[in-house]
């Protein structure tokens, strides 16, 4: 079966997509399934990581994964030239598909990162990325990359999945990097279940952000992750938070009149194969974060 990628891919642009590629009892619709870039215009950090995070959910079912992507590609503004430096092509179809591809220096390319090295791609890449974006010492990333740690934690904890899907780029026009990570686990509201069987995906979604809550019958650093990661993104660097796991979504921004962190839960009605984060930072005030680095054991 062939299936069209939308011309603006996103996470709000996603969902025909994944219902075209997932049937209702939450399979592959096809073992071989051809994936059609021909009227891609632009994509967004998130959809990166979403069709990476998408390809290995299907690889891992035994789907066969194509590539139909147009004649002319090239050039900066291309949305192909774009997935092309950052990784994609070589990753899901065995090669370049432009002609000398080069990763952008506003960009982090596609990385597969299992959790356990987590810790180590945090210092040594995305540390060092993201102090050259910014041009602030690494000293002032610590609490950034102990949040993003607890991500991986979580999402492993939660998800029960080894492996994310890691995209960030950096917006200088608009003070912002985004950084999406994603995995093909059984997502978070699964596990929840586990110990609350009686809630609905966004219910576990949110509760899974709750300060003292964990699934963990032997619990690590108790509600630290989640938690911490929306009060020092949202609350203290005016950023933003965007969870979606299964049906169930959150949105956590900081609240105009009351300056504290706003979630909101809802239900999708089309599914996530695991779990989603999107983190936007916002660059002109992220050394507002708190140094929270003595509260974490690793």
């Amino acid at each position: 079966m062939e299936v069209l990628i939308p011309s603006n891919f996103n996470r709000f642009t996603m969902y025909d997509l994944l219902s075209s590629v997932i049937d209702n009892d939450l399979n592959p619709k096809d073992t071989v399934i051809s994936f059609n870039f021909t009227k891609l215009k632009f994509i967004e950090p998130a959809g990166v990581t979403i069709l990476s995070n998408l390809f290995e959910w299907l690889h891992k079912r035994g789907v066969s994964s194509r590539i139909i992507y147009p004649e002319n590609c090239s050039g900066k503004k291309n949305p192909i030239q774009f997935l092309d430096d950052s990784n994609f092509f070589m990753r899901y179809a065995g090669k370049n598909l432009t002609r000398n591809p080069n990763p952008r220096p506003t960009t982090i390319p596609l990385k597969l990162v299992a959790y356990s090295d987590g810790p180590r791609w945090l210092e040594r890449e995305f540390s060092f990325w993201l102090s050259n974006q910014l041009n602030i010492p690494l000293t002032s990333l610590a609490t950034i990359r102990i949040c993003f740690g607890e991500i991986f934690n979580n999402i492993r904890d939660h998800a029960q999945e080894n492996i994310g899907c890691i995209f960030a780029q950096h917006y200088p026009g608009s003070n912002e990097i985004k950084i999406t990570i994603s995995d093909f686990g059984v997502g978070i509201p699964e596990n929840i279940r586990r110990v609350r069987p009686s809630l609905q995906d966004d219910e576990a979604v949110m509760i899974a952000t709750t300060e003292g809550f964990t699934s963990q019958t032997s619990p690590r650093n108790l509600g630290a992750g989640l938690h911490t990661l929306i009060e020092n993104v949202v609350k203290n660097n005016n950023g933003s938070v965007h969870i979606h796991s299964n049906y169930g979504i959150l949105n956590c921004t900081k609240g105009i009149v009351s300056n504290e962190v706003e979630k909101f839960a809802s239900l999708k009605g089309s599914f996530y194969p695991g779990t989603l984060i999107e983190t936007i930072l916002k660059t002109d005030s992220i050394q507002n974060i708190t140094d929270i680095e003595e509260e974490f054991e690793w």
